[in-house]
């Protein structure tokens, strides 16, 4: 990877990871802001030329950009989700140099899942995180 494209990645991991942990850190969880920013991951996958087409054309072929971020967490509001939405699609627009016409180019998968469906360190969820804090994180996200 040349290195302006790494030195680029490393911003744009650096800043997404701190915006994702700002819009989920919870000043009366567990978790403090540092143990948050280190269970957040940012993956990037870019497309090959010729692997995506809408429209039966490459997003190059229609002068347009194309970038999905999924964004899964437990027990995630549609309020919530519709702040990170709001938060995240300019900061993306700013990293990716998307102009303001191709806002729609920018596209955000959620993925909410109750705690019974994830496991860690092979315990459920759901049995790591007592009853109060799964009741406190749904109350804090609507």
């Amino acid at each position: 990877m040349p290195r302006d494209a790494w030195a680029a990645e490393t911003r744009n991991r650096g800043a997404l990871t701190a915006a994702v942990t700002d819009l989920f850190f919870n000043p009366r969880a567990r978790l403090t802001r540092e143990e948050l920013r280190e269970r957040t991951t940012v993956h990037f996958t870019a497309y090959r030329e010729n692997e995506l087409f809408i429209g039966a054309r490459t997003p190059e072929e229609r002068n347009a950009i194309d970038l999905t971020v999924e964004v899964s967490d437990w027990n995630m509001s549609v309020r919530q989700q519709r702040r990170i939405a709001q938060n995240l699609t300019p900061l993306l627009a700013e990293l990716f140099d998307v102009p303001g016409a191709g806002l729609d180019g920018i596209n955000i998968r959620f993925h909410p899942y109750p705690p019974t469906d994830f496991a860690v360190g092979g315990r459920l969820l759901s049995d790591i995180v007592p009853l109060i804090g799964r009741l406190m994180k749904r109350l804090a996200s609507r």
